[in-house]
């Protein structure tokens, strides 16, 4: 991977925390930040992912919104996953309410 160079700016405060932990940690300053805008974009990448199915759903949702029809509303709960919500809720169990 070839290194390059670019300069950025910031408040001489930051500059002078930055060296500081860079030292620290035994680090010049150009790998600590590099470590650190990593582990920055990694955090951002993980959180995108996650989310990226409630914002697909949500999106959905909302395209359905008035139609009647709603994302999800095929879907039928396991027993297993329906035991798990009514202990949950502290409900009875669903197919005892349904009796």
């Amino acid at each position: 991977m070839a290194i390059v160079r670019f300069s950025i700016s910031m408040p001489a405060e930051v500059r002078d925390r930055i060296r500081e932990h860079a030292a620290d940690a035994g680090l010049d300053v150009s790998t600590f930040l590099a470590i650190a805008a990593q582990a920055q974009m990694d955090q951002q990448d993980r959180v995108r992912e996650i989310f990226e199915p409630f914002q697909k759903a949500r999106t959905e949702a909302e395209e359905q919104a008035g139609t009647g029809v709603w994302a999800g509303d095929d879907i039928e709960p396991t027993e297993g996953e329906q035991a798990e919500v009514d202990a949950i809720l502290g409900s009875a169990p669903h197919n005892e309410a349904a009796a």
